[in-house]
């Protein structure tokens, strides 16, 4: 490898069938094909992960100590995708609508119950106690994985301190959910379980909890100096740049999958930022970003007379780390779009302040339903939440209406402030229409999804999309 070790790959042994093709049997009917499609799609996972251990082993030979150090930064990272008290707060919220939805089965169970004449008070009691143990036995079922994953010895001091702060709670609400004083008033321990999901999210949106240490969270990482590990993404050059170490502080975003921002110290003495994402499969990405640098090397025999590519697709690297995780560089010097309305809504909100006390900034979607509500009402429209019953001609009407609310030139006015003279500004709109251009085609032709606002930044120095 360039600037890197040099690799000898003679002692891998495959299995006999990871490089041949077995034709013996091309007779074999459909349904034979069909029922054997699922016994053969494992054994090509078997002989995948054989081939990836044998590569593991011979490389672990070879450079022992960058395997090493490699499957401990893995490890770790991993560790960190959800802490404790974010994947108890993210199982809680994602089965919130379940468990409302039990309560209220279990409540009309005991009513029906309690109603029927023909039970005397001991059968009652026992019909409410099995129906209470077996309506609310999946949500236990996932309540103690829960606890078991986070009652075993901890490993970090935030680990430590969420036992300390949250052990003796998740407890007792457990007990009582499984065994309710009062089976006849489910109510009483079903606050318990919103009243621990309460805490949760009460910590979670507070603003230290956007800001945390790497000593707490990761105290291997935070002790890793002077790898033998490439740095994630970079184009191999002749000078290998190898982490350094890793920063202490890590900031996390407050979105759904709190993703945390990392920041590797490398070899060269210069600082890489990346967002690490958990839960979610970032494979697909990194083909897109690789896609995206093969239509850059397309393009590229369309220069100006500067010698400039005047198609180029803007792009960054992905790396994986597994089916659940992965690194995303960290883009630098740009802004989501979305930033730049709400920039301006944040203006007209103080502008009014001054001739009013009213100052609140509205929500894209409290604006869009403000308007799109009265007039559903107006035509008729009893279902509301059913968007199959909105009229297309009501959504055209808000559209329009919204549109002409919101400048159209606010993105132009933004490139304009940027540029240092008239030559800059041009270069800069050119660039900026030959990047939108570029990047609507390539996103047509691959089916380029969830373009919202915010996943489109652009490059205010430069015009890049």
């Amino acid at each position: 490898l360039e600037g890197g070790v040099k690799f000898d790959f003679s002692e891998i042994s495959l299995p006999k069938d990871c490089l041949s093709q077995n034709n013996e049997n091309n007779d074999d009917t459909e349904d034979e094909i069909e029922d054997s499609y699922d016994s053969e799609n494992d054994d090509s996972k078997n002989v995948l992960q054989s081939c990836f251990k044998s590569m593991v082993d011979t490389l672990s030979k070879q450079a022992p100590e960058t395997i090493n150090e490699v499957q401990v930064l893995v490890k770790e990272l991993r560790r960190i995708i959800l802490l404790w008290d974010e994947l108890w707060l993210g199982t809680l919220a994602q089965h919130h609508g379940e468990i409302n939805k039990r309560q209220q089965q279990l409540e009309g169970e005991i009513e029906k119950v309690h109603s029927n004449p023909n039970l005397n008070y001991e059968q009652k009691s026992f019909l409410i106690n099995e129906k209470h143990r077996i309506i609310i036995k999946p949500i236990i079922f996932i309540l103690e994985q829960l606890h078991d994953i986070t009652s075993r010895e901890p490993e970090t001091p935030h680990e430590k301190q969420f036992q300390e702060q949250y052990s003796q709670l998740i407890i007792d609400t457990l007990e009582k959910l499984k065994n309710p004083k009062n089976t006849d008033k489910p109510q009483e321990s079903w606050a318990l379980l919103k009243d621990l999901q309460t805490k949760f999210q009460q910590k979670a949106n507070k603003r230290t909890s956007y800001s945390l240490k790497m000593t707490e969270i990761s105290p291997v990482l935070a002790g890793m100096k002077n790898t033998m590990i490439a740095m994630p993404g970079l184009v191999s050059t002749k000078n290998k740049i190898t982490i350094s170490h890793v920063s202490n502080h890590v900031s996390i975003l407050p979105t759904k999958t709190k993703p945390k921002k990392l920041v590797f110290h490398g070899s060269d003495g210069h600082t890489y930022t990346y967002l690490f994402k958990g839960l979610e499969d970032l494979h697909l990405d990194e083909r897109i970003m690789q896609f995206l640098s093969i239509t850059n090397t397309m393009m590229a025999q369309n220069k100006d007379g500067l010698e400039q590519n005047l198609y180029r697709a803007r792009y960054y690297s992905v790396i994986p780390l597994g089916p659940r995780s992965g690194l995303i560089s960290w883009v630098d010097g740009t802004t989501p779009v979305f930033a730049l309305y709400k920039r301006w809504q944040q203006r007209e909100a103080a502008k009014q302040n001054k001739t009013s006390n009213s100052s609140s900034v509205l929500r894209p979607s409290e604006l869009f339903y403000n308007k799109l509500n009265p007039l559903l009402q107006e035509h008729g429209v009893k279902n509301i939440d059913n968007r199959k019953e909105w009229p297309l001609a009501i959504l055209k009407k808000v559209l329009t209406e919204l549109m002409n609310e919101t400048p159209s030139d606010l993105l132009a006015k933004e490139l304009w402030c940027h540029a240092v003279n008239a030559a800059a500004w041009w270069n800069m709109v050119r660039k900026y229409s030959y990047s939108v251009a570029v990047m609507s085609i390539i996103g047509y032709i691959i089916g380029l999804g969830d373009r919202h606002l915010d996943n489109v930044l652009v490059d205010l120095t430069s015009g890049d999309v």
